[in-house]
C-alpha cells in the first residue's frame, strides 16, 4: 500500500534510506548534493516521497523559484506557470525509484525489475507533485535535463511536451584502469602522452585536497576561469556555493590541486566521488600563472582518471559544455530533455514534440562533439513512451 507524503527538508528524510534510491549516475539527486541545494534565497526546496509497506520506494526534490532568481524557462515551457522537479542543479535528472518496494534493497540504486509497480510508483510520485504544484497555482511540471529512459517513462503514463535540451558527456572506463584508458583512445594516445609529458616537464605537480582545505584560494580562481568564457558570476557568490559544499559534501569532494614549485595554487579541479562515478563540478585558474603546460585537461581528465584506479571507479561526468575537447579524450554525449507535464494531469500517455527543432540542435551537438555519439540512443524519431 503505497502512501505519499510531502516534506520540507531533505534531513527529514533518512539519508540511507533516500540514497538506497540513488545509483552512480544521479549524484545531483542525493542526499547530501540535495542537502546543499536547499538555499531558500534562491528558492524554496520540498521532497515528495511515496513509501511502500513502510519502505521509500520512490522520491524527488522539487524547487518553487520565485521571478527574480528563476532559471530561464525552455521554449516547450514558455507560457506555464510551472514547478520545477528534479535536482535544482547540476543538468541531469532521472526518476528514483525502488527495485524492491517494501523492503530494503540489498542492491541500492538499481531500478524496479517489476515494471508494473515501477509504472505505479512513478505515477504515484508524479501525482503527489502535482498536487503540492496545483497548491502553489502552478499550471505545469517541468522536468529540465531529463534522461532518455526517464523521459519515455514519464511519457508512458501522461501526456508530455518535450524538446531536446543538450547533451552530456560521460567517459566510461570499463577496464578501470588508466591503462584501459588509454587503450579506449586509439591513436588519440599520442596526443594525450604528450599533454601528460608537457605537465610533468613544466615545473609544476598535482596534489589532491579536500574542498574544505582550499575554498579560500580555489574560489578567486574559480572566478577568473567563468570571466574568462563569458559567465561571470559574483565572487561572493563564488565562494558561498563552495563553502555550502564544502560543509555538506566534503567526505565526498577531491580538488586536484595544480601547484608550483612553491606549492603555491596555480589552478585546480573541484570532483565528488559518487557509487562508481566520480563527477567533474568546476574548475579555476590562473592564466596569469599558468605554462602552457595543458594544466585543465591534467587537472580535468588525467589525474582524475589516475585518481579513480585506486578507488575503483570507472565512470567520470563531464557535463555539458567543451563536447569536442570531451570527445577526443575518450568521452560519450547522450541526449537530455526538457520535458512539460500540463496540469491538471490527465491519464492520456503520450509524447508531443518539434521533431524537426529536435533534430536541428541534435545535428548541431553531434557536430560539435564531432563523434562520440551512439546512432540508436541519437535517433530521435524512435523515442516515444514505453
Amino acid at each position: 500500500m503505497s502512501d505519499v507524503k510531502h516534506l520540507e527538508s531533505i534531513d527529514d528524510i533518512g539519508q540511507n534510506a533516500w540514497d538506497g534510491l540513488v545509483p552512480g549516475s544521479r549524484f545531483y539527486q542525493s542526499h547530501a548534493w540535495l542537502r546543499g541545494q536547499e538555499r531558500p534565497d534562491f528558492a524554496t526546496a520540498g521532497y515528495v516521497t511515496v513509501m511502500n509497506d513502510g519502505a521509500l520506494a520512490a522520491a524527488t526534490p522539487y524547487y518553487d523559484f520565485p521571478a527574480r532568481t528563476a532559471p530561464p524557462l525552455p521554449d516547450v515551457a514558455q507560457g506555464y506557470r510551472v514547478l520545477r522537479v528534479g535536482t535544482r542543479t547540476g543538468n541531469h535528472n532521472e526518476f528514483l525509484v525502488s527495485e524492491n518496494p517494501g523492503r530494503e534493497s540489498e542492491n541500492p540504486g538499481r531500478v524496479s525489475e517489476d515494471p508494473e509497480k515501477a509504472r505505479e510508483l512513478l505515477g504515484d510520485l508524479v501525482a503527489g507533485v502535482a498536487e503540492k504544484a496545483a497548491d502553489l497555482g502552478c499550471d505545469a511540471l517541468l522536468f529540465d535535463c531529463l534522461t532518455t529512459d526517464s523521459l519515455r517513462r514519464l511519457a508512458g503514463l501522461y501526456p508530455v511536451q518535450a524538446q531536446l535540451r543538450a547533451a552530456e558527456a560521460v567517459l566510461r572506463n570499463d577496464g578501470g584502469t588508466f591503462a584501459s584508458y588509454r587503450g579506449m583512445l586509439g591513436r588519440n594516445a599520442v596526443k594525450r602522452d604528450y599533454e601528460i609529458r608537457r605537465f610533468e616537464n613544466s615545473g609544476l605537480r598535482m596534489e589532491t585536497a579536500p574542498l574544505s582545505e582550499c575554498v579560500d584560494e580555489f574560489a578567486p580562481l574559480v572566478g577568473q576561469t567563468m570571466d574568462r568564457y563569458s559567465a561571470s558570476l559574483d565572487p561572493a557568490e563564488i565562494h558561498a556555493f563552495l563553502s555550502v559544499q564544502a560543509r555538506c559534501l566534503d567526505g565526498l569532494s577531491t580538488v586536484f590541486r595544480c601547484v608550483d614549485e612553491e606549492g603555491r595554487l596555480v589552478g585546480g579541479n573541484l570532483c565528488f566521488a559518487w557509487r562508481d562515478t566520480f563527477y567533474a563540478r568546476v574548475a579555476g585558474f590562473d592564466y596569469t600563472r599558468t605554462r602552457n603546460a595543458f594544466e585543465y585537461f591534467n587537472a580535468v581528465y588525467y589525474a582524475p582518471l589516475r585518481h579513480m584506479e585506486g578507488a575503483g571507479m570507472t565512470s567520470l561526468h563531464l557535463g555539458l559544455s567543451a563536447l569536442e575537447a570531451k570527445v577526443r579524450r575518450g568521452a560519450s554525449v547522450c541526449p537530455l530533455w526538457a520535458a512539460v507535464v500540463p496540469l491538471p494531469l490527465t491519464a492520456n500517455a503520450g509524447l508531443r514534440r518539434d521533431v524537426a527543432a529536435d533534430r536541428k540542435l541534435a545535428d548541431a551537438l553531434m557536430t560539435e562533439a564531432g563523434g562520440g555519439t551512439d546512432p540508436e540512443e541519437w535517433d530521435l524519431a524512435s523515442i516515444g513512451p514505453l
